[in-house]
């Protein structure tokens, strides 16, 4: 069964995989190393001898038909499957992202959509306009290997498809995840052990020491040494992460423009 890893792009993600991979593998492989063993959803090797690459390329809206198909491929290993995804929690084209035969329950990644706008501008090397304009969008599809779309609509929508969906789930914010590392991430053990029968020791020092190796200044470090190649063009993938860089940066016209669109979700998250 799947259990899935779900936020918008830009909302710490890569750090919830970064410490469950290094915390979850014993072995002497670098923290990016062991992500590998955490795919991504939708990408192209998970659809191969589903769909051809032609009819993906004709029409890339037909792959949506054929998500089920490839999660109960994943979950033929008959293991709790950890997959990251940025697709939001609902239908495309009449087409059910999972379901109960494919999903065990989700961890809900969410992050202040100011701060995923900042993010968002610098990674993808765009005007904060434009980025704002993205993360309002909301019909909004990106596409993954050339050609796999994923459904991200807007923030909102996105959100509130998670939060609302009928699997079990932790919400996670970025925020409490950068500042109270330790806990949140505990939590997120504690959550994922009920899955797995509670086969796995949670152990304090081994928390610590996993947070010590996925440090923001230990993973940028590894970036610049190894590459990281989630990173788009040549911009820094790990740049700051921090949780109020959007007050100093983002103009008070599109920091309006987002408090708009998302008020009931930023207040509800505390965010406002």
């Amino acid at each position: 069964m799947i259990l899935w890893l779900a936020s918008y792009p830009k909302s710490g993600n890569t750090f919830v995989r970064a410490l469950l991979a290094s915390y979850l593998n014993n072995d002497n492989d670098n923290v990016f190393s062991k992500m590998k063993g955490i795919r991504s959803f939708p990408k192209k090797s998970s659809f191969e001898g589903i769909i051809s690459d032609d009819l993906i390329k004709k029409d890339h809206m037909l792959l949506f038909k054929y998500f089920l198909s490839a999660q109960r491929k994943i979950n033929e290993n008959n293991k709790l499957n950890f997959v990251k995804t940025h697709n939001f929690f609902g239908s495309t084209n009449g087409y059910e992202f999972t379901d109960r035969k494919n999903t065990a329950g989700a961890i809900h990644i969410v992050r202040d959509p100011r701060a995923v706008a900042v993010s968002y501008a610098y990674h993808s090397d765009i005007s904060f306009e434009k980025s704002t304009d993205l993360l309002l969008m909301e019909n909004r599809i990106g596409i993954n290997d050339g050609g796999y779309p994923e459904a991200r609509m807007s923030w909102k929508v996105h959100f509130n498809s998670w939060l609302n969906c009928s699997f079990p789930k932790l919400l996670i914010k970025y925020e409490e995840l950068n500042k109270d590392t330790h806990n949140t991430f505990k939590k997120i053990l504690i959550f994922i052990n009920q899955f797995l029968g509670n086969k796995f020791e949670i152990n304090e020092d081994k928390i610590k020491k996993t947070i010590d190796i996925c440090s923001f200044s230990n993973l940028s470090k590894l970036e610049s040494e190894i590459g990281f190649k989630e990173k788009q063009k040549n911009v820094r993938f790990f740049r700051k992460g921090e949780n109020k860089e959007w007050k100093k940066v983002l103009p008070p016209e599109l920091i309006k423009k987002i408090e708009n669109h998302s008020f009931e979700e930023l207040k509800k998250l505390k965010y406002i």
